[in-house]
């Protein structure tokens, strides 16, 4: 008895041992113990398994299914694919178009928007330009009097 309890003790030491290193190391995170409520759930949380089931089904179905239905549904299923990539070309150009559009009537509102602000602050800069220039003049005037002066 005291060999089995030995060795239970053991194993749950390093059950333990393993549940710390887990939580150390950041994967302290395991799966829910409750299945999903949905498929579209269950996908969410495992898209490589959905992925997976999705081509073998595929392949399953197709192993089943006699040569000459595979090939007319095949020649329509690529019929169907080139018309549903058409489709997605034509709606992605349209997409494209509206945010073209979209953006030339944001940059014209801002343009708007900002008209006003640029002409106070050019008038300004040309006000203060102005000041500028004839505080320089002022200055050059004066120092031309106080030279005259020490003559």
């Amino acid at each position: 008895m005291t060999d089995a309890k030995t060795r239970s003790d053991r194993i749950r030491d390093k059950i333990d041992a393993s549940g710390a290193q887990m939580r150390a190391n950041g994967h302290a995170h395991l799966p829910d113990a409750y299945p999903p409520d949905s498929y579209r759930s269950l996908a969410g949380e495992y898209p490589w398994l959905a992925i997976a089931a999705g081509a073998g089904a595929g392949l399953l179905l197709g192993a089943l299914l006699p040569r000459s239905f595979t090939s007319k549904v095949g020649r329509r299923a690529v019929g169907l694919a080139t018309v549903a990539g058409e489709l997605g070309l034509a709606l992605s150009k349209q997409a494209r178009e509206a945010a073209s559009e979209a953006a030339n009537e944001g940059l014209e509102f801002a343009d708007e928007k900002t008209a006003p602000i640029r002409a106070r602050a050019s008038r300004m800069a040309g006000t203060a330009g102005e000041q500028a220039r004839d505080a320089g003049l002022a200055i050059i005037d004066l120092a031309s009097r106080v030279a005259r002066l020490r003559r």
